[in-house]
């Protein structure tokens, strides 16, 4: 059992970290800072390690991703349509149409 134990403190831990993110990507959003794309997805994949153990996430959590996704995807096609060869990968809007799916009530 104490394995178990073990899984359920690293997963409360993340929990945690996961719900300090959001609060640092909201602080941006409300200041009007830039966001930090780094920080996203580092909350991206914890909502998705959360979601594979079937933990719940926080309102924050889930408030989060859902408005800072929007306003990537916005960004991103906005910079899409001036520039025809976007940098980067795409992961962002991959990962947020992904996580779309997963929208908690």
């Amino acid at each position: 059992m104490e394995g178990a134990s073990a899984q359920l403190e690293k997963i409360g831990e993340l929990s945690r970290l996961a719900t300090l993110a959001a609060e640092r990507i909201l602080e941006a959003q409300i200041t009007d800072r830039p966001l930090s794309r780094d920080l996203f997805k580092a909350l991206v994949c914890a909502a998705q390690l959360l979601e594979d153990h079937n933990a719940p996430w926080a309102p924050l959590v889930e408030q989060v991703l859902y408005e800072a996704g929007k306003r990537f995807r916005e960004a991103d096609a906005a910079r899409e349509a001036t520039d025809r060869e976007p940098e980067g990968d795409g992961v962002v809007g991959s990962l947020t149409r992904f996580f779309s799916g997963f929208r908690r009530s």
